[in-house]
């Protein structure tokens, strides 16, 4: 029976790469439309690469040094996860927080070492991603200028405001992002940024092409001004003319190159500074002290509660699962209770998992960054270099692990981007 079942597998060519090659393109696709149909997707990933794996038991032992270490830190901090439930009340809620992590174990151990058909082509899966954000937010401009548009008295007109909510928009912020909180898909849309200006860089792409993706991250790169995060803004202000100083000074176009990038800072912030958050924002902050803003920003207020929290609980923290529970208690105790009654959490990633595993979390975590940095660098791979800057700086803002949008995508790209080594640029644009 065994041997009946291998041999469909192979006329298929399931157990030869193709299996776990397809889940690949379909991940791909699934993460910025609806990641909720993630799991399912990565159960089968899994059970094909068990199947592919004996075939391939050699590729598994030859693994690059620095890419088993990097493993390796991954596991030590879901297993520090896991102990943290031995020293926690909540058991229940420290079990779903293992489930929910799980991602940071499954594709680690999926794209350690993969076999040859997702290695050689994980450039073009990185591109079938940003098409398939590329994609889901030209269905939200679609769907934000159908429902702006109203029929009445057999007249067509033109209201993007929400009409019993007319400061809302249905061009920005939630109304806008369809099915994807706008903090996931603007990390989304970043990164698809720079992986379509990788694709304008690469020497193998044709001209045509690579206008297309040259168009593709302006429409990206927009699309975050719409989704409206400000943290997200900020990092494209700071991360793009970054990325362009990089190349442009690799191909060997230093002219006005100091000046270009100022300007080009200088633009985005001009645009971002007339965002309805952004200057909703600013125009509530003046004339605050910094204590009003303090008492009336909820960041500062979770942070104050988180604090408190941290000073008794250092070394060991909370433990897994009971981090909310701790987090109302001090909320009510200091009369916030609509943010108790959201069960609201740290809106910082580091303070999360300081709160709920101590600093010997931290450690294993800021551990993992400290490796990919050190492989991006020493690799040279810029585009690894923006996805970690990207998620280094939303976790400072948001809990990106708390959902699993976040956590697929962190433990999805830490791992297959290592495997992609592609930082041609066309031979045209370079200067000898």
């Amino acid at each position: 029976m065994v041997k009946y079942f291998t041999k469909v597998l192979d006329t298929l060519k399931i157990s030869n790469g193709a299996g776990t090659y397809i889940l690949a393109v379909l991940t791909m696709i699934i993460i910025p439309v609806y990641h909720w149909f993630l799991p399912p997707c990565l159960i089968l990933w899994f059970i094909f690469y068990l199947i592919e794996l004996r075939k391939r038991k050699l590729e598994v032992l030859n693994i690059n040094p620095r890419y088993k270490i990097l493993f390796t830190l991954f596991l030590l901090f879901l297993t520090w996860q896991v102990i943290g439930i031995l020293y926690s009340y909540n058991t229940r809620g420290g079990w779903r927080n293992i489930e929910l992590h799980i991602s940071l174990l499954i594709f680690p151990l999926l794209l350690v070492s993969p076999w040859e058909m997702i290695r050689q082509r994980s450039t073009s899966l990185l591109r079938l991603f940003a098409l398939s954000t590329f994609m889901y937010l030209l269905i939200c401009y679609g769907y934000a200028f159908y429902r702006s548009l109203d029929f009445q008295n057999g007249i067509l007109t033109f209201h993007p405001t929400l009409p019993l909510y007319t400061w809302l928009n249905y061009f920005y912020g939630l109304e806008f992002a369809i099915f994807q909180h706008t903090s996931y898909l603007s990390m989304f849309a970043l990164f698809s940024v720079f992986i379509a200006l990788e694709a304008f860089f690469d020497a193998s792409v044709a001209r045509r092409n690579r206008y297309f993706w040259i168009i593709v991250s302006i429409i990206l790169l927009g699309s975050i001004y719409f989704l409206s995060s400000r943290a997200l803004m900020l990092a494209s202000i700071i991360m793009v003319p970054f990325y362009l100083f990089r190349k442009f000074k690799k191909i060997g176009k230093n002219k006005y190159l100091g000046s270009g990038v100022v300007a080009v800072i200088f633009v985005f912030l001009i645009i971002s500074l007339t965002n309805p958050r952004v200057n909703n924002y600013f125009k509530w902050r003046s004339g605050k002290t910094l204590g009003d803003i303090g008492l009336k920003d909820d960041r500062f207020v979770i942070w104050n509660s988180a604090n408190k929290i941290l000073k008794q609980n250092l070394v060991f923290g909370v433990g897994t699962g009971d981090i909310q529970d701790e987090l109302n208690k001090e909320y009510l105790r200091t009369g916030n209770i609509k943010l108790a009654q959201a069960n609201t959490n740290a809106h910082n990633q580091y303070m999360e998992i300081i709160l709920e595993n101590g600093l010997i979390g931290l450690i294993l975590f800021l551990s993992l960054f400290a490796m990919m940095f050190y492989i991006s660098i020493t690799e040279k791979n810029i585009l690894y270099m923006m996805f970690l800057l990207i998620v280094f700086f939303s976790f400072i803002f948001e809990t990106m692990l708390n959902r699993l949008a976040g956590v697929s995508f962190f433990a999805l790209f830490s791992f297959l981007l290592i495997h992609n080594k592609s930082n041609s640029v066309p031979e045209k644009m370079i200067i000898h």
